[in-house]
């Protein structure tokens, strides 16, 4: 299998097979790909997927994908009957046909006792460049995920996060801006952005329960003004990056977090051959954990 995740305009790849021991990691590598904007959608993906699939020797290369969030829509809406004929309906109340032409969305129920819905939307266009681009080069694509959410996956195939009663996933970015996913009895309870600043942190966006993001802020808080070691209101706390920011992590990680792991898949997995990553360097590829679906690490 051959895990792809994207990043602004970085790539990162990890590829795996099957062994007596778990998954064994033949490859990894990344790289830097500025989108042409001469060529279509289609065809800057079809050079990036060949440029990958060239550097991994597979007969057949399986693939699964991970978007950059940047690339989708998100939303959230309430229901009170959680079927699909019920979602559909409030869905087509709030999109236009404009925008439902060109995206294809998805619908996930939250914590089932909130009633809330979230939606993501993504560009038919990207869908029908895979479609395209995998018959091209003889390839296929087994999944698509994104983001935060692939490499929650990972943090449950690889350090066995729902062994908890729940946790969070946080996802350091660029400017003190950063993603967290809380996941509390197998459930997505919210997935919301915050800005850090000195010794303040605010929530810019949030989709599910504010009252769990408004805790955890001030966990972190009181971890910033050194009042606190852990981060009380959840069980364990798995962090990483996709964004070439490491000395921000390594500055989070050095305010030692009693509950903290790095997600990093690394450390944990077995790796054929010795790569020049680290314990922070190999951080992005916590975003290929959609690849280990189903897997047991």
């Amino acid at each position: 299998m051959l895990a792809i995740t994207q990043s602004n305009m970085n790539y990162y790849y990890l590829n795996w097979i099957p062994s007596e021991q778990g998954p064994l990691v033949q490859f990894c590598g990344s790289l830097q790909k500025i989108n042409n904007q001469d060529l279509s959608e289609e065809q800057n993906y079809f050079n990036i997927l060949e440029e990958i699939f060239s550097k991994v020797d597979n007969k057949e290369h399986i693939c699964a994908f991970s978007l950059d969030s940047n690339n989708l829509l998100m939303s959230t809406c309430f229901v009170e009957e959680l079927n699909e004929d019920m979602i559909n309906w409030h869905f087509s109340q709030s999109i236009d046909s404009e925008l439902n032409s060109i995206m294809d969305f998805y619908h996930y129920p939250m914590a089932l006792q909130s009633k809330i819905i979230l939606n993501i939307g993504v560009p038919k266009s990207i869908r029908q460049s895979f479609l395209v681009n995998m018959r091209l080069l003889k390839s296929r694509l087994n999944c698509l995920c994104f983001g935060i959410f692939s490499a929650e996956i990972g943090a449950r195939k690889w350090f066995n996060a729902d062994d908890d009663i729940n946790y969070l996933i946080w996802k350091a970015g660029k400017k003190k801006q950063d993603e967290l996913l809380f996941i509390n009895e197998g459930e997505v309870d919210a997935y919301f952005c915050i800005q850090r600043k000195n010794d303040s942190v605010k929530i810019l966006w949030c989709h599910g329960n504010q009252n769990s993001a408004n805790s955890i802020i001030k966990d972190i808080i009181s971890i910033q003004t050194g009042k606190q070691k852990k981060i009380s209101f959840t069980s364990h706390v798995y962090l990483y990056t996709a964004e070439k920011n490491i000395n921000e992590v390594k500055r989070i990680h050095q305010l030692k977090i009693n509950n903290l792991t790095l997600l990093n898949p690394l450390s944990v997995l077995n790796v054929i051959d010795e790569n020049d990553y680290n314990e922070y360097t190999a951080l992005p590829f916590a975003e290929t954990g959609i690849a280990f679906r189903g897997i047991d690490v």
